[in-house]
């Protein structure tokens, strides 16, 4: 994976460092996206207004972001910033370099307007478990491939 194996949080400088995460972060992050994923299906069978999906992709981004805006507020000098191997899923997920946020942000865009467009086409259960299945793949996919880089 290249770079600094002792990297912090906050000198994260590539995607790649992503790959160092540990186990949980991936899992939350990948919860997050199917999450989405499942009320987006439910948001596209009761509303389809010109608005919506703007509206719902903007609501969504925001949900995610917020929380980091207000907890970094609250970061100082003194501030901990574990290696990326050591991190705590609920504890240090606002500790990200800055650019993460814009990354991770575009991504949930992207898996909005997917799974909007695919259940605009075809809404039933086995286009959302495609989906979901799909959107666990590429999410989970840095840890599943780590057997295969040893």
């Amino acid at each position: 994976m290249g770079g600094n194996p002792h990297k912090r949080l906050d000198q994260m400088d590539d995607l790649r460092d992503m790959g160092r995460f540990p186990v949980s972060v991936h899992a939350g992050a990948t919860a997050n996206v199917l999450l989405t994923i499942l009320l987006t299906y439910g948001l596209r069978g009761r509303r389809g207004g010109a608005l919506t999906l703007p509206a719902w992709s903007g609501g969504v981004i925001s949900a995610n972001v917020l929380p980091v805006i207000l907890l970094r507020s609250r970061l100082d000098e003194g501030t901990h910033y574990p290696e990326l191997p050591d991190m705590s899923f609920f504890g240090d997920q606002h500790k990200f370099a800055s650019w993460v946020y814009a990354v991770a942000s575009a991504n949930m865009l992207v898996w909005i307007v997917l799974s909007w467009s695919l259940f605009s086409y075809r809404r039933d259960r086995w286009t959302l478990g495609g989906m979901l299945l799909l959107a666990f793949a590429c999410t989970f996919f840095p840890v599943w491939v780590r057997p295969l880089r040893r």
